[in-house]
């Protein structure tokens, strides 16, 4: 039984050549602009731990921009 469900977004940024230059990561309401493609992997990552530890679902939207930038 999980005690609740931990929800991650994964926005991409473009630059005017229309090429992807950052992510935006919101996480549970709390957003993170501007990050890196390593970074927000990070991020990614560690919420998901987090979420392992307190014994809650994960949903995660847009983890294949990571994957394909």
């Amino acid at each position: 039984m999980t005690n609740g469900i931990m929800k991650i977004n994964v926005n991409k940024r473009f630059d005017g050549d229309c090429k992807v230059y950052a992510f935006d990561v919101k996480i549970d309401g709390e957003i993170y602009r501007e990050v890196s493609k390593h970074r927000a992997f990070m991020l990614v990552i560690q919420a998901q731990d987090v979420a392992e530890e307190l014994d809650m679902a994960v949903t995660v939207h847009g983890l294949d921009y990571l994957r394909a930038a």
